[in-house]
């Protein structure tokens, strides 16, 4: 939709949205499940995206995004009227630009440059990182992908190079471990021409709870892309260190997008992750690793609307009982080692 004026002629509005539904089969050793979900290519959100001129190359922004279920018409985001971002901030073409509120992390922006799926429920970038029971800063599917009472730093491009950095304040006392965290991440990234390349960091500051999941963790995120004449190619390497645990947490992928005709693109990923680290003081689950593979097919009917279908294989190795997001109403696997599939076909449109 095109801009809205409001009551400072210098100022714009533009209101936006993606409505995606998907129908997806959901297989593992304990049965099956077929279900309609949203958001499969892209998450299902009605956005409201303001720009003001104050002059000198400074802006005022601001953005309030709410996702939905486009197949039941619910809040998405456990039923925050904004859950996927809202935020307020200045923009210098100078200095760069500072945004407050709940913000998409620095971890989930690296996910969206470097899935070569970018299909939810397909990707496997989002099983190694986002699925997992404990999941990592940088990732693009679960909190603390997206993070509450945060604020981001980005400065200008300087020759391709740009530099980030997110710190997410504790929330109210009384809530999860999760949530109860301090984050502290940081990125740089090189984009010029076909290449695109990131190193990010994340450190956690744990609670009183002497879990994985509450102990100070440390992480680290390599991504590349690059874009050939016959394909664009994708490659990520994460490594997980908690405090208080010996060994240490990892997660690869590679993966393609290829052209399928004037319209068409094929999307291919592989990728493995290890947990050597227990997620609390008395469980065993050191051990815990899967592998992914995933194929796409995206066909765009016109600029806005696309169709897609997708295919992707869980397998759990060792002590990992892991399932496939969206869950479907399919629950985790009972047993060890047991393998996970998904295949769906959706539709998306942009407006």
């Amino acid at each position: 939709m095109g801009g809205l004026c409001g009551p400072v002629a210098a100022a714009t509005v533009t209101v936006y949205g993606v409505a995606d539904v998907h129908i997806s089969h959901y297989r593992h050793g304990d049965g099956s499940m077929t279900s309609m979900e949203s958001g499969g290519l892209g998450g299902s959100r009605i956005g409201f995206r303001g720009v003001e001129d104050l002059g000198r190359g400074r802006q005022a922004v601001f953005m309030l995004e709410a996702g939905f279920n486009i197949n039941n018409g619910k809040s998405g985001q456990s039923g925050r009227l904004f859950g996927r971002q809202a935020y307020l901030g200045l923009r210098d073409k100078e200095l760069g630009s500072l945004i407050a509120g709940r913000l998409q992390g620095l971890g989930y922006i690296f996910g969206g440059v470097y899935d070569p799926m970018m299909v939810a429920p397909g990707s496997v970038i989002g099983s190694l990182t986002g699925e997992n029971a404990r999941p990592w800063m940088y990732n693009p599917l679960s909190d603390p992908a997206r993070m509450d009472n945060a604020v981001l730093y980005t400065t200008p491009k300087w020759g391709g190079l740009q530099l980030g950095y997110q710190h997410g304040f504790r929330d109210d006392a009384g809530v999860s471990a999760l949530r109860s965290k301090r984050f502290d991440l940081a990125s740089l990234t090189y984009a010029e021409g076909p290449v695109s390349m990131t190193y990010g960091f994340g450190h956690s500051a744990g609670t009183t709870g002497q879990t994985a999941a509450t102990s100070d963790q440390t992480e680290h995120a390599f991504g590349v892309r690059y874009a050939l004449s016959w394909a664009t190619l994708f490659a990520t390497y994460q490594l997980r260190k908690t405090d208080g645990y010996g060994g240490s947490d990892q997660a690869w992928q590679v993966g393609a997008q290829l052209p399928a005709g004037s319209v068409g693109r094929i999307h291919l990923a592989y990728g493995r992750s290890t947990n050597d680290t227990p997620f609390g003081p008395s469980d065993a689950s050191a051990g815990w690793g899967v592998k992914s593979w995933a194929v796409a097919y995206v066909y765009s009917l016109s600029t806005r609307t696309t169709l897609y279908a997708y295919f992707k294989q869980l397998d759990n190795d060792g002590k990992a009982r892991q399932g496939i997001f969206p869950p479907g109403g399919l629950d985790a696997p009972s047993r060890f080692g047991d393998k996970v599939t998904a295949l769906g076909i959706g539709m998306q449109h942009r407006f």
